[in-house]
């Protein structure tokens, strides 16, 4: 059976359990040294405790954007962190536009 990294990331986030390293690296494509390298930028959540790392539920998706911004563009450690936070901020503020749109129609 072909590995679905889609399956796989909704099971992961439905048993809301710390992932590890060995989860991203599988759903993301990345390699182990990246997704550290993100940990240590801060834009992937390591949970405190335990021997190995372990990340936040929410990392995944961050992780499964990091590898499609390697893969499509050849983008390092450092220029994803950047382009993930800008994505990230991109989406609070259309957010925020659109919350603010929606008090100006009532």
């Amino acid at each position: 059976m072909e590995f679905d990294p889609i399956a796989e990331s909704i099971s992961l986030m439905e048993e809301g359990h710390p992932l590890t390293l060995a989860d991203l690296v599988r759903i993301s494509g990345l390699e182990n040294e990246e997704v550290l390298e993100l940990a240590e930028f801060g834009v992937l959540e390591e949970v405190e405790g335990g021997m190995s790392p372990r990340f936040a539920v929410g990392s995944l998706t961050l992780a499964r954007t990091a590898g499609r911004l390697r893969r499509d563009f050849g983008a390092n450690p450092a220029g994803i962190a950047l382009a993930l936070t800008y994505l990230q901020r991109i989406e609070e503020l259309e957010a925020r536009l659109r919350e603010l749109e929606c008090q100006l129609l009532r």
